[in-house]
């Protein structure tokens, strides 16, 4: 009768286990039940894509400057001399560094004296992808697509501009 008993045992702590475990629990869950893993729960996705992040915060940066520009401005007032202008303010942070013409590093891939005294810009890339984000920021914040400022020919002449101030190879 023992044998019976210890076979219902081993059993119904098999089907026990078995339920309660995984495979990253292990073999020694059912002899040492205190090592057995937490269960953790699924991740949830991010809710918005590294995109729509970037493209929010894009427009709540122009949307400050434009908050403390003097004189205030409001968005249905703004044109594309003010976009030129707030891409100018954004320049005076850029982190990479367009050589002059007349510096000796000009047109070399690799430049040779690391210390010249040209300045720092935000890169030609940077700035168009920047105003492809706002132009369909302020579309989808309420902005007619006709008069959109950032779609403005003295926006496109400015990206045109630095372009052609930062094209290495010409």
């Amino acid at each position: 009768m023992s044998a019976a008993v210890a076979a219902a045992a081993a059993a119904a702590l098999r089907r026990r286990s078995s339920s309660n475990s995984t495979a990253s629990d292990g073999l020694y869950t059912q002899y040492y039940p205190s090592l057995s893993l937490p269960k953790m729960p699924l991740r949830q996705p991010p809710l918005f894509s590294r995109y729509e992040t970037q493209k929010r915060q894009d427009w709540n940066n122009f949307r400050q400057y434009f908050r403390t520009h003097f004189p205030k401005l409001s968005l249905a007032r703004c044109s594309g001399e003010n976009v030129v202008e707030f891409l100018s303010y954004l320049d005076g942070f850029g982190q990479t560094k367009i050589h002059a013409a007349t510096c000796s590093n000009s047109g070399h891939r690799y430049p040779a004296d690391i210390c010249c005294d040209c300045p720092t810009r935000q890169p030609w890339t940077s700035l168009n992808a920047l105003i492809g984000r706002l132009k369909v920021a302020f579309v989808e914040n309420g902005g007619n697509p006709v008069t959109n400022p950032f779609n403005a020919v003295d926006v496109k002449a400015y990206l045109i501009d630095v372009k052609d101030s930062q094209s290495f190879y010409t």
